[in-house]
């Protein structure tokens, strides 16, 4: 069957920034892989990335067949679109990098802070059932990662999330799927959500240790990428308890970012899944019954509660530790019961836009790239595109910008 569905999410115009497409696919995993990698190789620029020796890239094969069967299947297709064998072990043909510049590896490289999440508690909501969830995907929209690395990215670079898509995947064997994200066709990072009504997001954690700006495969990656762990979650698991199993026994590996990753299920459970820095422990921080569970960018488990925070200015606004007391300072004066449109409106007060990013903390021309908002029990995922900037908002050190309509998902 092959991709169903290949379209502009909305007219492309000019003046605004997004260019999401909205793909549909179905059949095999090896025909998923293949109909990707052709679509990948032919229209994104896509080149596989190497490992740094063969044993690399057996022992990866060996670690797929074993732990994801259906990646190893999508590889075989990604081979056969590259005209490689399917035991070649100098390239990975587990993902398919695009619009990624100026990658480095040896080391981490810079430390930055993006995006912002929440999930309501389902206790609070008008259904009594509902999981509503909003997330603030930050980045920056410029070439990723030239600018930040003060590169000169290539003629033509196209900036982080700039051909973000919506990939609805309805694999013969596994669960649907839809990942909405950017910069690998096989596995988008971003945000995820599947017709069990699991969800997962991921977030920037600086505290990580990994290997920041560095390609996002290939090299001496085993195990699973931090951009693969939601797709493997999606296609294997159903709850959240299912997620923590899945995520226990297997192994993830931090490149391009250090990230940490909140995930929810349609019964309201939620945590954040996090890498602790010393031990390398996995560990996760739950919601609490009748509370929300809110995710910036440091690792809950290592500041549980406001009164571990650093001291930080006022005025920087997109400070971490400043977002989650801002987020709990106004989630204190809402009102339940909870509709999906208030997880929105909750998250859109640390929406990141500002005049002067060094004052606020934030990085380099960094906005709301992509905003979602979710409603598990049903399950579906509304998603909304940054399209450019407005101008300055008078009195505040914020710039007002334009979204684009919603777009809502699902799986009727």
């Amino acid at each position: 069957m092959a991709i169903l569905k290949n379209e502009p999410l909305f007219p492309f115009t000019e003046g605004n920034y997004a260019k999401p497409n909205h793909i549909i696919i179905a059949g095999s995993d090896e025909e998923i892989g293949y109909e990707l990698a052709s679509l990948a190789k032919e229209k994104y620029d896509c080149t596989l990335e190497k490992y740094d020796e063969p044993i690399y890239g057996e022992a990866r094969r060996e670690f797929f067949k074993r732990n994801w069967p259906a990646m190893n299947e999508r590889a075989k297709g990604i081979s056969r679109t590259y005209g490689l064998s399917e035991d070649d072990n100098e390239y990975d043909t587990t993902a398919l990098p695009y619009d990624v510049y100026d990658s480095i590896r040896g080391g981490q490289a810079l430390s930055f802070a993006t995006c912002s999440g929440l999930v309501l508690p389902i206790e609070k909501s008008d259904t009594h059932k509902g999981v509503y969830i909003a997330r603030n995907n930050d980045l920056w929209p410029l070439p990723v990662w030239s600018v930040i690395l003060g590169k000169t990215p290539p003629e033509g670079a196209y900036g982080a999330y700039q051909r973000a898509n919506v990939i609805e995947s309805h694999p013969d064997k596994g669960y649907k799927n839809i990942l909405i994200g950017s910069h690998d066709l096989l596995t988008p990072f971003g945000d995820g959500i599947n017709e069990k009504g699991l969800y997962f997001s991921t977030f920037a954690d600086p505290n990580g240790v990994g290997e920041v700006a560095s390609p996002m495969a290939g090299g001496k990656i085993n195990g699973l990428s931090y951009a693969q762990l939601g797709a493997y979650l999606l296609s294997n698991c159903a709850t959240v308890e299912d997620a923590k199993k899945a995520i226990l026994t297997t192994r993830v590996i931090q490149v391009g970012m250090c990230i940490h990753m909140l995930i929810a299920d349609r019964d309201g459970n939620a945590t954040v899944f996090e890498i602790d820095k010393l031990s390398q422990a996995y560990v996760f921080t739950d919601r609490k019954p009748g509370e929300p569970l809110f995710c910036t960018n440091h690792p809950l488990s290592a500041y549980p509660d406001s009164s571990k925070f650093p001291a930080y200015s006022e005025e920087a606004e997109h400070n971490t530790f400043y977002r989650m007391n801002l987020l709990n300072k106004t989630y204190a004066g809402m009102k339940a019961p909870f509709k999906k449109s208030d997880a929105e409106e909750l998250v859109n007060v640390v929406h990141c836009a500002f005049i002067d990013d060094k004052k606020a903390e934030a990085a380099f021309k960094e906005r709301t790239l992509i905003n979602t908002n979710c409603d598990l029990s049903k399950p579906e995922i509304t998603v909304r595109f940054y399209l450019g900037d407005e101008g300055e908002i008078p009195g505040t050190n914020h710039m007002k910008t334009r979204m684009s309509e919603p777009f809502t998902f699902g799986f009727d």
